[in-house]
This record gives structure tokens, C-alpha cells and sequence, in this order.
């Protein structure tokens, strides 16, 4: 028999219970219904005693629930699924155990208990996961439609379990009874954890929560877990009844998701978005010890070769194993993380409290980082040679933003790159202050031709008897603030940036346009014009076309236009300018060596290339009547030209004494501040020698 103190307890799991549960006898008149069943009636459980309950029911729940309970009646079991429409108009999703219950010895007929669950989200996470993406699809999702249940008594011993939880946790019955929940504990929570836990429900309160455990097997299982602790008259627990539901594959979800969103797919090393977490929180670790931290910012040098010749798996292969030595390389409290591309993030933290020593600590770490990622690595059985660039800023405190650490760092980075590669920089004042002059010198660049700002400046060149013959056309930037900017200050920035192709263009342009404006004078009509020509113009696949148009346009004599190109341009892959000179000859471009000496494939040069002119550069005209050297290179130099028959320019002509020495040994035309100094020219300015 059951006490009315047992009964009450009864009554007590049940309104606690996540079900909705109904006991009618024979007439299908209600003997006993908990709120949540009642809820569905709209009638409080007291009114629905002696009531036929099924005709209070909606629709659907009618029409579900009759078949079963008229079952239930003649001393049969049944469980079905059904939905029905809740008041907002959603949809739920239930599952439904009616079962007998016999009325005593002779009885014809049962009673029945039906047991109604709430299956709407485990309905809907199966919805969902039917249509996620393939890789999740094959996740198996098994959702346990009943309670997993082990009841204990006061001090936690495991008095009862049912088969839910000997199956999840893959341990007998008589492995569990007699045992603590210890047998299952994962290790996964701290002991915190389950000291709080115990607090809620030795004090009598119902525990809501997650708890991780570990099967027989070692594997782990999640389950959303409710105890409710049994009183006795003082009000002191009796036993605990724990009622679990298994959500290991939601977790397993969750988990995959954080992964997705916070670990990079190729190398599995945290993405930016981590790495900026990491970042706060060891700015917040520094602030709190006084120590300084790093954050060392490095790509891959010749990343980009390695993808264009053997591959993009290889090139992500390489990712991988970069990735993968720079964690075995650092400590285990460090951070490394993929930024994207062939950019890695290095945080580290404690380096202690002096500033000198830090900078010696992360130096010391980026000099192992070098090292190691510049050996061999072995890709698809070919071995691949890179190397690092890498910037570094050190921060101390959280005073300073991520954004500013992270945009020194790459300024650090910048400079290492500039000075060339496999490079480690540390970011200060000066390098920021340098690359923040670049930044502004660039984006007033990107604007000065639009703004009409350029202008060409020209100098005269003249033949032995002081007569002009010619003029090189030399740009200058009238900036508004910083006054006339000279070419290198510039033109290295605007090749870089790959703005040289439009500056160069408008220098042509401007240049035929002069030729042009000469042609219409007797004295100016045969005077040439060259033009300095950029490596990255000369091996714009478009430049040739250019250049053609541009003649054709202005209608000029291509024979007066003139090229300057430095030797420079033809030490890699010299066929390809040597193609374009070629097709410009052809409708009569003449073409000039700048600068020639200064390089380290002269002879070369002038043997195999169709330059028509040889302009001696400066250093050797200086150096004429100084260096004890200085008149026999000047006079090996006209004598070869003389032998390859090149016409030959002398630059940097500042006196008589140079200019009378270079005349005697054959030059034939002079170029210097002896003669004229680059000036703007007007158009209509009569111009004379």
C-alpha cells in the first residue's frame, strides 16, 4: 500500500515532471490531471475530476488520444505521435504512452494513465539537421523521446535506475545500484561545479542543468539534467530523482559551430576572430601583472610562387606545415593564429616588467620563428624553400586599442618586407611616423594627375657646338603644401602601388604633345625629346599599343621621341622588353641606356639589345678631373660606344673642363647645368641653345 505520505510525494514528482499526465477510469471520466495536462483543457486539475476529459480536449489531441485510451481500457498499451495547434498558431509536437492500470482483482476493465511528452524541438532539430550541409547530415541524431532516470538517496547513493541510463551510460544494473554518480563523472567540470550543485539540493531546491558524463566506454555524453530533491516532515531530503534527457548531439553541434567560428578550417589554428579574444585577454593579463606582451605579425615571402608553380594544394599544404611549426615553436600559454592568406598571428605574454629585456625576449623568439620556417618543407615529395617576414609590437596594460597593436605590427611588417624579406622589424615611433608619411605621399598621389599637379620640366641637350638638339623630359609634382617633389621622392611609391602605368602614360602623352607644339617651329622641329620609362612600364603587356596611339594621336615624328631605359630592367627575363623595343623600332622609336656603368651587365646590354643612344651616367662626369681613374673609364666608355657605333650623351656636365675633356675623346652631345638646368618650358617660349 502507499502511505498518503508517499502519495503526496507521488503526486509531487508528477507536477514536477516535464509531461502531462492524466488518469481516467473506465468511464473516461478524470481521476487525477497535473497543471500541465490541465493547461490544454483551459479548466484548473480540481474542476477536471469525475469530467469525461477527452471531450474538454482540442481537436486534435481528441482525436489522437481516443483510439489509445479506449485501448487502454480493454488492458492494452499503445504510444503515438501527433501535433496539434497551440494557441499562437505554432505547432507542436507530441509523442503519447497510454497504458492500463489495473483496478483490482476481478476487474474487468483498467483504468488508464496516459503520459503525453513535448517533442516540438527534438521534431525541429531533426528538420533542421535533414537539410544542414552534407558534412552535418551525417551526424546520427538520436533523440531519446523518454527521461533517463536514477533516483539516490540522501547521501547520493544510487538506489534505482532505469534502462535509458544503463544504455547511455553503457554500465549494468549492478554495476550502477550501490554506486555514487561518481562511477559516470567525466572530469569535464570542475569540483565548483558539483559543490554548488549539492548546495541547491541538500537545501531542498530543484537543480536545473548540463552535466557532461563519461560512459563505460570512455566516451562522453551530455545530458540536460533536472533533479528534484524528496522531503521528509523536518523538510530535509530523503532520496533525489534525477531526470535527464540526452542532448550530446546539440553539444556536439555547438561545439562544431564554435570550431566553424573561431578555428581556421585549413591549419585548425584560431582565426582573427579568436586571436582578437586572445589578444583582450592577454592585454588584460599584462595589465594585471605589470609584464609586457608581443604580437608578431609574419607571412610567408614567396608564398605566391609557391602556389603559381605546384599548386593551390600545395600552397595550402605549406599553410599547414608553417602553421603547425610555429605552435610546436612557441609556448603553450602563446597564441598563434591564421589571419588569412599566408598571414600568422603570434601573441605572447609575460615577458616580464622591463621594456629592454622584452625586446631581447621577443627578438630571441622571432630569431627561432626565422629559423625554423626558413628549413626545407617536404610538399607532395618536392622541396620547398620559404621564408618569413615578420613584425613585432610590444604592449603593456590594455591602455592601448587592438586596432593600433595590430596596425603596428603590420607597419613592422611593411618595413621588414621593404628591406628585403625573411626580415624580422620592431615597430617604434619613427616607423610609424615614415609609414604614415608614405600612406598620406600615396593617397595625394593617387589624386595629382586628376588635380592637375604634375608638370614636365626639361633640360636641355646639346651637340659640341653648345647648340640644342634635344631636351629630356623630367616630371616634378607641384604638391599645394610640400612645393616642387622631386621624382625620387616619389616614383618608387607610385611603382610599388602600380601607378607608375597612368603617371607614365601622362608623361608620354605631355611629351607628344611638346613634339607636336615643335614641329610647327623652323629651329624646333627637329629637336628629339626622351623620356625616362619604367620597368614596370616596359613590361605592361598594354605599353606598345600605348605608346603607338599616343604617336598617331599627336602626329609627331617617332624618330624624335626617345626612351630611357637603365640597364636594370634586362637582369631578369630581359626577352620580354627586348620584344617590346623590337616592335617599337618598327615604327621608329629610338631608344637610350640611362645611367650606363652603374650596373653589372653593361657589355651585355650592348651587345645582344637595340639601343641607339648611351647616356654616360653623372657619377663617371664627376669624377673626371678628381678621380685618378675617373678620364680612363670616361675614355673606354666613348671608345666602346664609338666602336658599337652608339651615339652618346654625357650627363651631369657642370663645367668647361669636363665638357671640353668628353668633346675631345668623342662625345657628341652634353647634358648639365653648364647648359641649362630642368625648367618648365612654355608653350610658346622661344627656346634657344
Amino acid at each position: 500500500m502507499i502511505s498518503s505520505e508517499q502519495e503526496v510525494q507521488l503526486w509531487t514528482i508528477l507536477e514536477h515532471l516535464p509531461i502531462q499526465v492524466a488518469w481516467l477510469n473506465p468511464r473516461l471520466q478524470c481521476k487525477y490531471a497535473n497543471q500541465p495536462f490541465s493547461n490544454e483543457t483551459g479548466l484548473p486539475p480540481e474542476a477536471l475530476k469525475g469530467v469525461r476529459v477527452l471531450d474538454s480536449l482540442p481537436p486534435e489531441w481528441r482525436a489522437a488520444l481516443a483510439p489509445a485510451v479506449a485501448d487502454a481500457v480493454r488492458g492494452n498499451r499503445a504510444r503515438l505521435d501527433f501535433s496539434a495547434k497551440r494557441a499562437d498558431g505554432s505547432v507542436a509536437h507530441k509523442r503519447a504512452t497510454v497504458l492500463p492500470q489495473a483496478r483490482g482483482a476481478g476487474g474487468a476493465e483498467c483504468d488508464a494513465l496516459i503520459l503525453v511528452s513535448d517533442h516540438t524541438e527534438s521534431t525541429r532539430m531533426r528538420q533542421r539537421l535533414r537539410s544542414s550541409v552534407n558534412a552535418l547530415a551525417e551526424l546520427k541524431v538520436a533523440l531519446d523521446a523518454h527521461a533517463i532516470v536514477a533516483v539516490t538517496d540522501a547521501r547520493g547513493v544510487i538506489t534505482s535506475v532505469n534502462q535509458k541510463f544503463c544504455s547511455i551510460s553503457q554500465y549494468g544494473r549492478n554495476e550502477l545500484i550501490g554506486k555514487t554518480h561518481r562511477v559516470v563523472n567525466s572530469g569535464v567540470h570542475a569540483p565548483e561545479f558539483f559543490r554548488n550543485l549539492w548546495k541547491t539540493i541538500s537545501s531542498g531546491r530543484i537543480w536545473t542543468g548540463e552535466i557532461c558524463n563519461r560512459a563505460k566506454s570512455g566516451s562522453l555524453y551530455w545530458v540536460q539534467t533536472t533533479i528534484v530533491p524528496f522531503l521528509d516532515a523536518s523538510g530535509r531530503p530523503l532520496r533525489y530523482i534525477s531526470l535527464r534527457v540526452d542532448v550530446t548531439q546539440r553539444k556536439l553541434l555547438e561545439e562544431d559551430s564554435a570550431k566553424r567560428a573561431f578555428f581556421d578550417e585549413l591549419t585548425g589554428l584560431p582565426n582573427r576572430s579568436l586571436m582578437k579574444r586572445r589578444l583582450y585577454e592577454a592585454k588584460k593579463a599584462c595589465a594585471r601583472s605589470g609584464t609586457y606582451g608581443a604580437l608578431m605579425f609574419l607571412d610567408l615571402d614567396n608564398f605566391k610562387e609557391v602556389n603559381d608553380t605546384l599548386g593551390h594544394e600545395s600552397g595550402d599544404e605549406l599553410l599547414k606545415q608553417a602553421g603547425a611549426r610555429l605552435s610546436a615553436l612557441m609556448r603553450e600559454d602563446d597564441t598563434v593564429a591564421r589571419a588569412g592568406g599566408d598571414e600568422y598571428v603570434i601573441i605572447a605574454g609575460n615577458l616580464g616588467r622591463d621594456e629592454a629585456a622584452a625586446v631581447m625576449k621577443t627578438q630571441a623568439m622571432t630569431e627561432r620563428i626565422r629559423r625554423e620556417l626558413n628549413r626545407p618543407y617536404d610538399i607532395q615529395q618536392v622541396e620547398v624553400h620559404s621564408s618569413p617576414s615578420i613584425g613585432m609590437v610590444l604592449f603593456h596594460g590594455d591602455s592601448e586599442c587592438d586596432g593600433d597593436i595590430l596596425k603596428h605590427a603590420d607597419m613592422a611588417l611593411y618595413r621588414s618586407k621593404m628591406q628585403g624579406k625573411n626580415q624580422a622589424s620592431l615597430f617604434d615611433l619613427a616607423l610609424r611616423d615614415s609609414i604614415l608619411r608614405r600612406a598620406s605621399t600615396l593617397a595625394d598621389l593617387r589624386t595629382a594627375i586628376a588635380r592637375g599637379q604634375f608638370r614636365l620640366y626639361f633640360q636641355p641637350v646639346v651637340d659640341a657646338r653648345r647648340e640644342v638638339i634635344g631636351y629630356e623630359a623630367l616630371i616634378r609634382w607641384l604638391h599645394p603644401e610640400r612645393g616642387v617633389v622631386l621624382p625620387s621622392q616619389f616614383i618608387g611609391l607610385a611603382e610599388q602601388t602600380g601607378l607608375i602605368l597612368e603617371i607614365g602614360e601622362w608623361v608620354l602623352r605631355e611629351a607628344c604633345r611638346r613634339l607636336r607644339a615643335w614641329s610647327r617651329g623652323a629651329e624646333t622641329a627637329q629637336w628629339s625629346l626622351s623620356v625616362n620609362v619604367s620597368a614596370r612600364q616596359i613590361r605592361d603587356p598594354g605599353f606598345p599599343a600605348t605608346v603607338e596611339r599616343l604617336v598617331e594621336e599627336w602626329e609627331i615624328d617617332p624618330r624624335l621621341l626617345r626612351l630611357e631605359l637603365t640597364e636594370s630592367m634586362f637582369h631578369t627575363r630581359p626577352e620580354q622588353p627586348v620584344e617590346v623595343m623590337a616592335a617599337l623600332k618598327k615604327i621608329g622609336i629610338r631608344f637610350s641606356m640611362d645611367d650606363f656603368g652603374t650596373g653589372y651587365s653593361s657589355l651585355a646590354c650592348l651587345k645582344d639589345l637595340p639601343f641607339d643612344q648611351l647616356k654616360i651616367d653623372r657619377a663617371f662626369v664627376r669624377d673626371l678631373m678628381t678621380h685618378p681613374r675617373g678620364k680612363a673609364i670616361a675614355r673606354i666608355i666613348l671608345d666602346l660606344a664609338c666602336a658599337l657605333e652608339l651615339h652618346v650623351v654625357a650627363e651631369g656636365v657642370d663645367s668647361m673642363e669636363q665638357f671640353h675633356f668628353l668633346e675631345e675623346h668623342g662625345c657628341q652631345a652634353f647634358q648639365g647645368y653648364l647648359f641649362g638646368k630642368p625648367e618648365p618650358m612654355p608653350e610658346d617660349s622661344d627656346v634657344r641653345g
